[in-house]
């Protein structure tokens, strides 16, 4: 999940109408469209980033579909309840926000779209959400783990509706580094969350819990390819595999990594989304799983 590590910090600092959203829904803002202002000495960010879509028919080969979904974003992650899409997304001009969280709803496969602002309540000190990694409960409550800096590490909320969340806590922290930018899974009855440190890609945090509200250290470790440290994104189920998307600054495509029970990984085959002529690069994948059997990736490039 190659989402601009490194300007962490200054992340803290600083409507399309739908004919098929979920029944009730209006937008809260239309997503901008271009670049914002580079912000101070800042070089990458959101404010430069646009949200696409990739479809695949396999799970493993994915080709742009030419679906536009939002200007200044990137960090997505996604997850399908009662067939609707919800995709969550770290905006830089977020209607009147900025810098923080938004939710975009989809009931046609990603087609058109719903844009509401995420909202945190009982939040505390916590005044801004970003890199959102969410979880689907096996009863149909959403699950968000997300970074923030007052106080650093990683916290989590939970919602009924993927719209409203109420804040429950610090599930990982620490005084001596960060962990900030989290993946998280489960495999069995063991939670899985790997985050980077302040090393970035090349030490990331291995992460493990028995009920995804609290994590302990299991490891440090990384995700080499082709000798180059990659940023782990978000993934899924295919057969008995999770595949693990992957992506680096040093990289214009996204790979995969696979694990039958989350700690051994072994390197995908090819490469799962190659950037289009038009595009500088692509990284960031999330990916759910359709109605009709399709895969539909959401992917970060750099808008022109």
């Amino acid at each position: 999940m190659q989402k601009s590590i490194l300007s962490f910090a200054t992340l803290l600092l600083l409507g399309v109408g739908c004919l098929n959203a979920p029944t009730g829904l209006v937008d809260d803002f239309e997503p901008v469209r271009g670049r914002a202002t580079t912000p101070g000495d800042r070089v990458d960010g959101p404010f430069e980033h646009r949200l696409m879509t990739a479809i695949s028919y396999d799970g493993l080969s994915y080709t742009q579909n030419d679906t536009w979904v939002a200007d200044q974003a990137d960090s997505p992650d996604a997850v399908v309840k009662d067939g609707t899409i919800y995709l969550y997304y770290t905006g830089w001009i977020v209607g009147d926000r900025i810098n923080t969280t938004a939710v975009a709803l989809s009931r046609d496969g990603g087609r058109t779209w719903v844009y509401k602002h995420l909202e945190l309540t009982d939040a505390g000190p916590i005044d801004r959400v970003v890199y959102p990694d969410v979880v689907l409960l096996e009863d149909g409550t959403f699950r968000l783990f997300f970074t923030a800096g007052n106080p650093q590490g990683i916290h989590y909320a939970e919602s009924v509706d993927g719209i409203t969340f109420a804040y429950k806590g610090v599930v990982f922290a620490q005084s001596d580094d960060i962990a900030i930018d989290s993946t998280t899974f489960k495999v069995g009855d063991t939670w899985h969350m790997y985050a980077a440190s302040k090393d970035g890609t090349k030490r990331l945090w291995h992460l493990t819990s028995t009920d995804g509200s609290g994590f302990t250290v299991y490891a440090m470790t990384s995700f080499p390819f082709e000798n180059e440290p990659r940023m782990p994104g978000n993934g899924y189920w295919l057969e008995d595999r999770y595949h693990l998307y992957l992506s680096s600054t040093d990289d214009v495509s996204i790979r995969s990594t696979w694990s039958k029970k989350g700690f051994d990984w072994y390197p995908g085959e090819g490469v799962r989304l190659e950037p289009l002529e038009t595009e500088a690069w692509v990284r960031d994948p999330a990916i759910v799983a359709l109605e009709n059997g399709q895969y539909l990736m959401f992917y970060v490039t750099k808008i022109p």
